[in-house]
């Protein structure tokens, strides 16, 4: 198995929390939309490794199959991962104690990074929203900046579409190797495009974790 990079975070969870209140309520979950061409690639070991980069109960849009071969890996991976059942507009949560959660409205942005344009709009509704493994650690991080700062929130939004927009297939490939160990992340000089993404994410997941 490849030795997946688990960053440490600069900042602890709540370190925003310690100065007041949240100004914003955060209601939204995301679930990561894992295709089966990714775990097929990376392998089920690799895969939950970097699913526990998200969470240790991440959720999880994927194939019955997929699902299967992450379970079996989760336990080492040390995550509880739970599964989205999408139905149309909604979409219920299966846990892994086999509970099941009431439908819940469902959006799909996962796979266009122009879709995420209104991201913070939808924070607020209770709900849940897809995103893909690339873009997922930045999507969190937003995602706990918002209920603290939601002109903050909005400014990595517009610092992530921009980032988006410069990536072709090739740097996205790239960044998706990166995240599985499989290639350096020294790609400042030779992939700059690439490099510009990489940063924005590292920068925010190691500033604005999760508390989980």
């Amino acid at each position: 198995m490849t030795q997946i990079t688990r960053l440490q975070p600069d900042c602890p969870p709540d370190a925003h929390k310690v100065i007041r209140e949240p100004e914003n309520k955060l209601n939204a979950l995301i679930a990561v939309r894992l295709e089966d061409e990714e775990i097929e690639k990376y392998g089920a070991a690799d895969t939950a490794e970097v699913m526990a980069l998200m969470s240790a109960t991440p959720n999880i849009i994927c194939s019955s199959k997929c699902a299967d071969a992450l379970r079996a890996q989760a336990e080492a991976a040390e995550i509880k991962p739970n599964f989205i059942r999408v139905s149309q507009n909604d979409a219920c949560i299966l846990y892994p104690d086999g509970a099941q959660s009431e439908q819940i409205k469902f959006y799909d942005l996962a796979g266009n990074y122009l879709n995420f344009k209104g991201f913070l709009s939808l924070l607020s509704e209770k709900c849940i929203i897809s995103v893909d493994t690339l873009s997922m650690l930045i999507l969190r991080s937003i995602s706990t900046v918002y209920p603290w700062d939601k002109l903050l929130a909005g400014d990595f939004v517009r610092q992530y579409l921009k980032a988006c927009e410069n990536l072709n297939a090739k740097d996205r490939e790239l960044l998706t190797d990166i995240r599985y160990g499989r290639v350096s992340s020294d790609i400042k000089q030779k992939e700059p495009s690439a490099y510009q993404f990489l940063r924005l994410e590292r920068k925010l997941f190691l500033q604005y974790p999760s508390d989980d």
